[in-house]
C-alpha cells in the first residue's frame, strides 16, 4: 500500500515561521533570564562578602622599627545601603583576622541618618578594630561631619581631617601620617578621599591613599565610567605611580544609592611596609 502525503507550500510557511517565533522567543527568554540573573548578582551577592587586596610597599626611606609592620586601609561604607550592622561586623572581623599594627579609613562612612541605638552599635563594633599602633581616619564628601566625628573618636579613631602626626613605633625614628600636603623628611603617608586631588600635591609622599570612586561600582569597560563620581574621573582603579608617587584606591566596601556592583566585590587593602 502506497500513502501519499501532500503539504502545500502555504502549510510548509506556516511551520517554518512557526519555528522561526519559537526559536526567537527562546533566544528573547534566555536573554531575559540572564539579565535577571545578573541584577540579582549584582544587587545581593557582589554586595556582599570581603576581597583583601595585598601590596608590599618597600622603601628604604621606612624606619627599621616599622619594617614589617602591617597597615589595613578601608573606605566607603556607605552605611545603610548595602552595608548594615551584621555586615559592618563581619567587615570587622576580616580586618581583625589581618592582625593589622595601623588602620586607616579614607571616609564616606554615611549619608544617612541613624538613631541612638545604631550608632552605638556602630561605635561598639567599629571600637573592635584591634591595632598594635593605632587606627586613623578622614572624613568623606558625603560624611555629616558631626556625626563623623562622633563616630570615630568614640571608636578610638584619631581624625586627621587637615592635620597631620608623628607616629612612633618601638624607636625614636616616627613616620608620618595625615590629610596635610606638607613637606617631610620622614617616611610618610597621606590619606586623601578624592584620588583626583592627587594631581594637586606639591610635596613627595612615600604612600598616598585614597577612596572615593569604588572602582566604579560596575567595572565594565566603558560602562563603567557611567558610574566614575566626581573627584575619581582620572583616578578610579587600584594603583597609579606618577613623578613618584604611589597612589593606591579602596575600591570601598558599599554602594552608594544605585545599590549593585559587579566585578568589584568590597574590598580592603593591606600594605606591608619594608625596607628591602
Amino acid at each position: 500500500m502506497n500513502i501519499d502525503i501532500n503539504f502545500n507550500n502555504e502549510e510548509i510557511d506556516t511551520v517554518k515561521k512557526d519555528n522561526k517565533f519559537k526559536k526567537i522567543f527562546i533566544i528573547i527568554a534566555i536573554c531575559l533570564s540572564i539579565i535577571f540573573l545578573i541584577i540579582v548578582y549584582s544587587r545581593y551577592k557582589a554586595t556582599s562578602g570581603l576581597k583583601v587586596y595585598e601590596y608590599k610597599i618597600t622603601d628604604q626611606a621606612l624606619p627599621d622599627s616599622f619594617h614589617g609592620v602591617k597597615v589595613v586601609h578601608f573606605s566607603d561604607i556607605y552605611f545603610g545601603n548595602t552595608v548594615d550592622i551584621n555586615y559592618l561586623k563581619s567587615i570587622v572581623s576580616s580586618i581583625n583576622d589581618l592582625k593589622p599594627d595601623i588602620v586607616l579609613f579614607t571616609g564616606d562612612f554615611t549619608n544617612k541618618e541613624i538613631d541612638d541605638d545604631t550608632k552605638f552599635k556602630i561605635i561598639d563594633s567599629l571600637r573592635s578594630i584591634n591595632s598594635t599602633i593605632g587606627k586613623y581616619a578622614i572624613s568623606g564628601d558625603i560624611d555629616n561631619i558631626d556625626l563623623f566625628n562622633n563616630i570615630m573618636s568614640s571608636s578610638g579613631f584619631l581624625n586627621l581631617n587637615d592635620t597631620s602626626l608623628n607616629v612612633y613605633y618601638k624607636g625614636e625614628t616616627p613616620i608620618l601620617i595625615g590629610n596635610q600636603d606638607i613637606q617631610s623628611d620622614l617616611f610618610s603617608i597621606l590619606l586623601i578621599h578624592k584620588p583626583d586631588d592627587f594631581d594637586n600635591l606639591n610635596n613627595g609622599f612615600n604612600l598616598v591613599l585614597a577612596g572615593h570612586s569604588l572602582n566604579g561600582q560596575i567595572n565594565i569597560p566603558l560602562i563603567k565610567n557611567l558610574f566614575l563620581l566626581d573627584g575619581s574621573k582620572k583616578y578610579y582603579n587600584h594603583f597609579y605611580s606618577v613623578n613618584d608617587n604611589d597612589l593606591y584606591i579602596s575600591s570601598g566596601i558599599g554602594t552608594t544609592d544605585f545599590k549593585f556592583r559587579l566585578f568589584n566585590k568590597p574590598s580592603v587593602n593591606l600594605y606591608r611596609l619594608t625596607k628591602y
